[in-house]
């Protein structure tokens, strides 16, 4: 099963979110599961953003740039947020798998024997740096299986990060990617599907998560 579960979640600033996401740790019956938070959207300063998003390579090769629209002050929190979960990862583990979702997470009611499948198959998988993207997306989320099942990454998936299964390697293989230039030129989803190089990415058929945001349950923080 997995090691950990983490939420991206500040209960004082989403309060209708942490309350959604309790609800449904308890009708799932989650275990080993933690709310985490670093910094929010409004404490992202003039020099936070110098200091990180020198670059937009990355928003160029899906077709958006720091002049006509750059990173939100969302956007970049949320970047910070998921490092700054990784690094809690990496100093207090060894070894094992870590999902991390973000707040607008929705269930499928089947999470729970489709993530025991998951974990089945990602044993099966001969790697050591692996994510596993278990949300919805373009492509993937519109293929009919019902039973559960990964495939790699394809270059026309579109992938959202409201939920993802890190490999111990892969945590810290990214981290130590992160580390070397303290870079962020694109949204956080869209760093992980141009880092193919670093690991090796897998994704859910079908998903076993989906955006509130995007389904219309909540607001949105990033724009």
């Amino acid at each position: 099963m997995l090691t950990h579960t983490f939420f991206l979640c500040k209960k004082e600033k989403e309060l209708d979110r942490y309350n959604f996401l309790i609800k449904q740790i308890e009708i799932l019956n989650l275990n080993n599961v933690s709310f985490f938070h670093h910094i929010w959207g409004d404490e992202i300063t003039k020099d936070i953003r110098n200091k990180y998003c020198r670059s937009d390579d990355i928003m160029k090769k899906h077709g958006r740039n720091m002049i006509q629209n750059p990173l939100t002050n969302g956007e970049i929190s949320l970047y910070l947020n998921h490092i700054e979960c990784l690094k809690y990862i990496k100093k207090n583990y060894t070894s094992g798998y870590f999902a991390i979702f973000e707040s607008d997470a929705i269930f499928n009611k089947s999470y729970n024997n489709d993530i025991e499948e998951i974990m089945k198959e990602i044993r099966n998988i001969n790697t050591d740096a692996l994510i596993v993207y278990i949300g919805q997306c373009n492509s993937v989320g519109k293929i009919g299986d019902t039973k559960i099942k990964l495939r790699r990454y394809l270059n026309d998936d579109g992938f959202f990060a409201e939920g993802i299964i890190w490999s111990y390697n892969a945590v810290c293989r990214f981290l130590d990617h992160f580390e070397e230039n303290q870079l962020i030129d694109s949204p956080i989803d869209t760093k992980y599907v141009f880092s193919k190089h670093i690991f090796d990415i897998y994704s859910s058929v079908p998903y076993l998560v989906r955006q509130g945001s995007i389904s219309g349950l909540f607001n949105s923080h990033l724009r």
